[in-house]
Order: structure tokens, then C-alpha cells, then sequence
């Protein structure tokens, strides 16, 4: 092996053998040069020369002349030359990709004989005082080494000290001239010598380092934006780090070293020469690395060179998935690499509402603080854990907005429950690896520190503004931009996934995907229409007690809840049926020829009942319009009858179908009656019925063929889809029943409910409570206290637990050993999270649901499950 390897534009090693030798820095600038990159020239030092210098068997002036002059007749300068001196730089290059405490000494060639002609080039006062940088460094090395005396130590930091504070070309020379005994003479006076100190010094910190100890020194020629009139520094980005555009966006400095120096200007006002070379260069670097870089150049004397180019970090998700893109239509990489270097979750910056500008555009704001976790949040503020909690429940058993911002000093463990149910969380101390923005980022909600902020008990006060308990707040924390508070309560935008690149490469995953795919839950037609947007398979669950919360909709259902007669409640279930009928053919057109999984009622009838004195009101006074002389008492007491004590188990899903047969007899013949509508137009409707809450076989059976017994009957839903199918004289449209399977009752019953079930669908969320004995409204309030202790890995309201899974395997099981072609699926939120992905295929289910806005997500999660299977790869179920 040599004692060095030079390197330039057209020179550079590719042999792995000698490449591996190099360090980690040697390794990137011969991988620039033999990507035909402008870098300046220079050559790498071997670690075993290293040794021989510093034992001096090898002589730097010697041994280094003949690359020196080969980076010499590039610029026309030579080194140690007093009129025009080159200056060079020297860089460890560790093995380990890593950045050592000490890595760079800048501009070595810099000294008594050659200050005065560089100064000729660049001025006087940038000469000299990058001349005394090149001394203090040389001191920071010494210092870093092993072996001073302290008498030595103290002398070199107090040079150190002093030299720091000058400026001027005397204030510097009368510094190193105070102290010039502390050095051998030659290093002020012979650049050979000034190097072959350096390299010692070098050597000495390595051999001392176990992470530097076989580190390979860089030399590479400097260069100066600043170096005449036809000069400048630069830098910029190969795509649009914001939008993804396919252009380059940076600026440049004119006649400026770096960009500390003087404003810049944008990059496409540069030389049309240079913009075309640096469009060329930015493309060959994101063709070889396959991702947008970011890019330093200087133009010295009119010739452009590269001085380093790195990963982005602050690239939106929308930049990211556009490079990739254009990189996939250039044929650069494969469906397999564009799918595998996106994380899923990354999706949501694209998924996820933004702050509506105008909609704060009047607000009194407060700019400035740290971005802990970004995105838009707005709610009401509460000063403490106690109270925002307090507030929350108040608000959810009301039927209010649960929309609230925690704001605090600081925030400790037992605060996480009250971060994990709020919007956001505004603290004043910290940054941004502090408590709150930590787990904030965990919970995915947003965080921002703002120093500014005084608290008081029920207050706090932002410059001259007292915000109040309860007040709201719109927390506004951009990737790009300054965060900013607003006082008062703004509007969120709607995402806008048309133009992000993420629905081409949905067609891409789609391609990818096999079988196994990913329904909606969505109760309204734009949810569907944003559901086939991003490629759904089918509607997944259809909640329909969300439909009648409508405030056109909720007197009257309430007025059925609390009818005195069967009679009285039809009437109302008829006039309602007209309504659901509006509601699913609206879905079934959207979704035309997918499948729609229904499911009938399942809330807790007293959920739908007025919570404050203001709707009851409300509630009295749309009852008056038919019974003009029922009293608010009356309401109240019938109201009072249906209240439960633990309503989560209670009175709901099909229980409600054998106590009140004829609510969804209502549901399915609308169903039915949608589906028949439809049917008449040439348009194929494909409904699933599912009865939720099942725990047996009977119920199952009973809801699905009906029953008769003395005084009661029971309408199937079969019996009921042959009437609507008479009505509109047409032949049967296809259609399945199937059950929510969330009871371990149900799940351990599989095999006799499946006899009557043409699907099974896991309702992960309440299987969840009721394995576990878990209520997730509560879970908040201790799961914190179990982190903390490590008694549970995951949130099981996110990540499916061991029982759960369990209770699924043996479901499934015993449901395909009853009907071998039932279809399974998952409709709890889990269905979202990539993590549980692999048990979901492993354990044949066909699909799992979530809502619109993690589609995207599953599938994604879902094509790099089967590409990392297909190559063979490990992958955690």
C-alpha cells in the first residue's frame, strides 16, 4: 500500500482493497470524484505513514511534494508561495462514520511569509484573521492530546484566549509574537513545516483514541468565494425541499467566504454557466444516492468547485415521496426501492389538517420559541393535568368538544395522561428533547416551548396579554417557519393529497399489494369518495349511529328512544328510514361494485339522549310540536329509565335488535331498499350486513332468519330483504351477514356463530376493553405508571396484545373450520398501524379498515411487509 492516494476530478481510487483503508471521508470524496464532481484536489495520508512521520522515518516536505504539486498546477498557486500561496486543509478520516472531537484544521499554508499576498486576494482582515484561526487551532489540537505539562496547558490557553479576541492584523501578530516562544519557530514562518507539526499533532491525538486510532488524514486543496470579483460561495437543494418541485433552490453569496458574511441571493440568478452545472451536478448526486442532497460550492476565480454535499433532513414528506418519483420514472429505482425508503408514518405530514392562514389572520400572535412536535392544534387551555382531565370527561359525557391544549412550565410522568387526550401541549422551559415535546412526538400530537410565557394559578401571560383558563389557543409549529401561538380559536385545512405525489404512489403500492388490502370506515359519502381516493377495497365499518347525530336528525331519533308504543315508535322509525335510505344510497354509489359492511346500531340507546340542561330544553321543546302538554319532568324521568350504569356492556349493539326488533328492521330494509334503488339504475350495490355485540350463536341466528314465538316475532334479515326484493320485482342482489366480533364470549364461540355468518369482523378497540377488563376512556389516567415500570411495551389501544391476538387466532380458526370461506377482517383503528400488519396477514384475515386518512398508511405498510417476505427478510410479527 502507498504512503498516499491523490485524488481529483478525474482521479480516484475504486479498488475495495485499498478503499476500506481510506476512513469514511477518504471513502466519500473518491466516491464524488468518480461521479465526475468539480472537487478540489488533494490526497489521502495512509494511517501507516501517519506513524513513520511522527517517528520520523518519513519526511512530510519530501514525501508530499509531488501530490502538493499536482493540486499546485490546478490553481496556478504553490505552496509556501509568498505572492500567491496555496492553502490547503487537513481532515481525519476515521474507519467508523463518526465525528471525533477534533476533525479539521483549515487553511495550513497560512503564515508570516505567505499572510500578506493571500491578503492581496482576499483583504487584509479576512488574511489574518484566518491566519490566527490556523494558530488557535494548531493550540485546540495540542490541547487535546495526551501528555501536557499543566504549566504548558495553562500557557497554551491562555495564548488560546487572548488570540480569540483580536481582529486586526496587529491586535494578531502582537498576540503570536507575545507568545511565539510556545512553538518551534519554523511554524510561523515555513508552510512545510507548519504541516509536518500538524500531522504530528494529529498522530499523537489518534494513537490515543481507540475511535481514531487507525484514522487516515485528508488534504485537500482550499478554496475561497471571496477570492476576486469573479468569485462566491453558494449552496443549495436538488429539489424543492418544501413543494418537491424538480428545481434547485438555494442562494448564493457574491465575493463572500460562507454565508455569514452578507446577504444572499437565489441561486437561479447565478450565471447561467454555473446553474447548469450545478443542475447536473445536483442530479448526478441524486441519481447516485437516490434522494434529494444538499449541496456547498465555490467559485473561485470563476471555476466551480464542490466543497461537500449532504443528506436532507428538513425535506417535507411531500419533497421526499416527488424525488422519489421522479427518480422512478428515470428508471434510477424500482417499485421495490420507491416503497421501501418511505416510512409509513412519515404519510401523515401529507394526511394531517394544517392551520388555515386566514382563518388566524386578526389573532393577537406571539412568534418565536422551539418546535417540539409540528402541526396544528387548537383547543382550550388548561394549566394543569387535573384540570384539563376534569375538563375532558365533563366535556365527553356532555357531548361536547374535547378539543384542549395542556400548558405548563414543564411536564413530568404523571402529565402524560393529560398529553395523550389533548390537541397539543405549550410548555416554557425545555427544548426540544425535553419531556413535553418528547412525548408529544410519541402520541403524534403537537408541542412548542415558548421561554416567554409567565404562569399564575388560573392564567398565564404572554407579553401583555392574559390568556384564562378555558380561553382558546391555536398552536401553530411548522417544519419550516418559526412556531407561533395565536389567542383565539383558528380553523384547520383540510389535507390536499392531489399534487403531493401521494397518489401515484399509492398506484405503485397498490401494484405491490396482492390480496391482502385495506377498507374504510366511513359513515359519510365524502369520507367514501376520499376512501376510493387512496384505493380502499370496500367499506370496512359503516357506524350508523353516526348518522343520526346530525343536528337535523338527533330530536328525532330521540323522540324514538323515548316513544310510549311500539306504534308511536315505527311511525318515527318510518320517517327516519327515509333518511338511512338517502344515507346508504349515497354510499353504495360511491363504492359502486365494492362491498359496504353496514353495521346496524350498536351505541347504548341513552348515549343518543340530551347530557345538559341546554339540549333537553331543546330536546321539550321539538317534543311540544306534537304533544303540546308533555312537561320537561316527564322528558327527564324517561330519559332517567334508560340510563345504565355501565352502558359499555349494557343495552346496545343486538341486544337492542330482541328488545326493539323494529329499529333495525328500519335499518336493513333501508339497506335493502338502497340496494334494490340502485339495482333498478344498472348499478351493482354490494351491502354487508353486521350485527355487533354478538356473544352467541342464537342471537346471531335469531337477528339473521328471525323468530316466532307466542305474542313476539322477530323479522330476519332475510325475510326482510325478499319483501324489498318483491316490491321492486327484481332478481336477488348478492349480499352477506356477518358479525363484530368483540367479546371473548364471541370469539370463543367462532364455530357456532360462523353458521351463520358470512364474515367475521374484529372490533379490535372493544375486544380490546373487554379482554383486558381495559376501559380506553380511562386507560390515560395509569398508562403511564405501567410505562414507567415496564409492565407494558405498547399502548394496547394501538398495538394488538398477546391475548387479543389469541382470541382473533382461535376465532378465525374455528370460523374456517365451520365455513371455509368466510372473510376476516379487522375494523378497530389497529387496522392502521403498521406494526400490526404482519399477524393480520400471517393469520389469513383479507383486509383490515381504518379510517381514510390511514389507508395510505396499511398500504404502504402492507407492500413493504411482502417485499421484505419475498427477499427473504426477518421481519417482527
Amino acid at each position: 500500500m502507498k504512503q498516499y492516494y491523490s485524488f481529483s476530478a478525474t482521479e480516484y481510487l475504486e479498488q475495495p482493497e485499498i478503499l476500506e483503508h481510506i476512513g469514511s471521508r477518504g471513502r466519500r470524496v473518491m466516491e464524488l470524484a468518480s461521479l465526475g464532481a468539480p472537487i478540489s484536489p488533494g490526497f489521502i495520508v495512509m494511517n501507516d505513514t501517519l506513524g513513520k512521520i511522527a517517528e520520523g522515518d518519513v519526511q512530510v516536505a519530501e514525501a508530499f511534494r509531488e501530490p502538493i504539486a499536482k493540486m499546485e498546477s490546478v490553481f496556478g498557486k504553490k505552496f509556501n508561495d509568498p505572492e500567491n500561496p496555496l492553502l490547503i486543509k487537513v481532515v481525519e478520516s476515521p474507519m467508523l462514520n463518526m465525528v471525533n472531537i477534533f476533525s479539521t484544521i483549515h487553511n495550513i499554508g497560512l503564515c508570516e511569509r505567505t499572510a500578506d499576498g493571500f491578503a492581496s486576494y482576499v483583504g487584509e482582515e479576512f488574511a489574518y484573521q484566518e491566519y490566527g484561526n490556523v494558530v488557535q487551532k494548531i493550540i485546540e489540537l495540542e490541547l487535546l492530546t495526551e501528555g501536557l505539562k499543566a504549566d504548558r496547558k495553562q500557557k497554551l490557553g491562555a495564548f488560546q484566549q487572548k488570540l480569540k479576541k483580536q481582529r486586526s492584523k496587529s491586535g494578531i501578530l502582537k498576540t503570536i509574537e507575545q507568545h511565539r516562544s510556545l512553538f518551534p519557530e519554523h511554524i510561523y514562518t515555513d508552510t512545510y513545516a507548519q504541516l509536518d507539526y500538524v500531522i504530528k499533532l494529529f498522530q499523537k491525538l489518534f494513537s490515543a483514541n481507540p475511535t481514531s486510532v487507525d484514522s487516515a488524514l485528508l488534504v485537500q486543496t482550499m478554496v475561497f468565494g471571496n477570492f476576486g470579483k469573479n468569485s462566491c460561495f453558494g449552496q443549495y437543494t436538488t429539489h424543492d425541499i418544501i413543494s418537491g418541485e424538480n428545481v434547485v433552490r438555494g442562494e448564493f453569496f457574491d465575493r463572500a467566504f460562507d454565508e455569514r458574511e452578507k446577504a444572499g441571493k437565489s441561486i437561479d440568478k447565478i450565471g447561467k454557466e454555473y446553474l447548469k452545472e450545478l443542475e447536473r451536478i445536483g442530479k448526478e448526486l441524486e441519481r447516485h444516492f437516490k434522494e434529494i442532497r444538499r449541496v456547498r460550492f465555490t467559485v473561485e476565480n470563476g471555476k466551480l468547485w464542490l466543497i461537500d454535499q449532504r443528506p436532507v433532513s428538513d425535506n417535507s414528506t411531500q419533497a421526499e415521496i416527488k424525488t422519489l418519483l421522479d427518480l422512478h420514472r428515470d428508471k434510477v429505482i424500482d417499485d421495490q426501492y420507491l416503497i421501501n425508503a418511505i416510512k409509513p408514518g412519515r404519510l401523515s405530514e401529507i394526511l394531517h389538517p394544517a392551520l388555515d392562514p386566514n382563518s388566524v389572520k386578526r389573532f393577537t400572535s406571539f412568534t418565536g420559541g422551539i418546535a417540539g412536535a409540528v402541526g396544528a392544534a387548537i383547543g382550550r387551555v388548561f394549566f394543569s393535568t387535573e384540570s384539563l382531565v376534569k375538563a375532558y370527561r365533563i366535556a365527553a359525557q356532555r357531548e361536547q368538544e374535547t378539543n384542549f391544549i395542556l400548558a405548563m412550565p414543564s411536564t413530568f410522568a404523571e402529565d402524560v395522561k393529560a398529553i395523550e387526550i389533548a390537541q397539543g401541549v405549550l410548555s416554557s422551559e425545555g427544548g426540544y428533547a425535553s419531556h413535553a415535546p418528547v412525548v408529544a412526538r410519541s402520541l403524534g400530537k403537537v408541542a412548542m416551548v415558548y421561554p416567554g410565557i409567565k404562569f399564575h394559578k388560573n392564567s398565564m401571560k404572554i407579553g401583555d396579554k392574559t390568556v384564562k383558563e378555558g380561553d382558546y389557543i391555536t398552536l401553530n409549529v411548522p417544519y419550516y417557519e418559526e412556531p407561533v401561538i395565536y389567542l383565539g380559536k383558528g380553523e384547520l385545512m383540510k389535507p390536499t393529497p392531489e399534487g403531493s405525489g401521494l397518489l401515484e404512489l399509492l398506484e405503485i403500492v397498490q401494484s405491490n399489494i396482492g390480496e391482502f388490502d385495506v377498507h374504510a370506515n366511513a359513515d359519510q359519502p365524502k369520507d367514501a369518495e376520499l376512501a376510493l381516493m387512496f384505493k380502499a377495497k370496500g367499506i370496512g365499518l359503516c357506524r350508523t349511529e353516526h348518522m343520526f347525530f346530525n343536528e337535523k336528525r338527533i330530536n328525532k331519533f330521540r323522540a324514538m328512544v323515548v316513544a310510549d308504543s311500539v306504534a308511536e315508535r315505527k311511525k318515527i322509525l318510518n320517517e327516519l328510514r327515509k333518511w338511512q335510505v338517502e344515507d346508504f344510497y349515497s354510499l353504495f354509489k360511491t363504492m359502486e361494485g365494492y362491498p359496504v359492511t353496514i353495521r346496524l346500531l350498536d351505541a347504548p340507546l341513552h348515549e343518543f339522549l340530551p347530557h345538559t340542561s341546554d339540549s333537553m330544553d331543546e330536546f321539550v321543546s321539538f317534543l311540544r310540536k306534537s304533544k303540546k302538554s308533555i312537561t320537561k319532568a316527564e322528558v327527564q324521568t324517561r330519559c332517567d329509565m334508560l340510563n345504565e350504569f355501565n352502558p359499555m356492556l349494557g343495552h346496545r349493539g343486538c341486544r337492542i335488535a330482541i328488545s326493539y326488533p323494529e329499529i333495525y328492521n328500519m335499518q336493513v330494509s333501508a339497506i335493502f331498499e338502497a340496494a334494490y334503488k340502485l339495482k333498478k339504475e344498472g348499478k351493482r350495490a354490494v351491502p354487508e350486513i353486521m350485527i355487533p355485540l354478538v356473544m352467541s350463536s342464537t342471537e346471531m341466528k335469531t337477528i339473521r332468519n328471525g323468530k316466532r314465538i307466542e305474542g313476539k316475532a322477530i323479522a330476519g334479515i332475510r325475510d326482510i330483504e325478499e319483501e324489498i326484493r318483491k316490491q321492486y320485482g327484481t332478481s336477488p342482489i348478492e349480499f352477506k351477514v356477518g358479525t363484530m366480533v368483540e367479546l371473548p364470549a364471541a370469539a370463543l364461540q367462532a364455530g357456532k356463530i360462523a353458521r351463520y355468518a358470512d364474515f367475521f369482523s374484529f372490533g379490535t378497540n372493544d375486544l380490546t376493553q373487554t379482554t383486558n377488563g381495559l376501559s380506553r376512556d380511562d386507560f390515560n389516567n395509569f398508562f403511564s405508571d405501567y410505562t414507567e415500570l415496564d409492565l407494558l411495551e405498547e399502548n394496547p389501544f394501538k398495538v394488538l396484545g398477546e391475548q387479543v391476538k389469541e382470541l382473533i387466532q382461535i376465532a378465525s380458526e374455528r370460523g374456517r373450520l365451520t365455513r371455509p370461506d368466510i372473510t376476516l377482517g379487522v375494523c378497530g383503528e389497529h387496522g392502521a398501524e403498521p406494526a400490526n400488519i404482519p399477524f393480520a396477514m400471517d393469520n389469513g384475515l383479507n383486509y383490515v379498515s381504518c379510517s381514510p386518512y390511514g389507508i395510505p398508511i396499511a398500504k404502504l405498510a402492507i407492500a413493504q411487509l411482502l417485499i421484505a417476505r419475498k427477499n427473504g427478510e426477518e421481519v417482527q410479527k
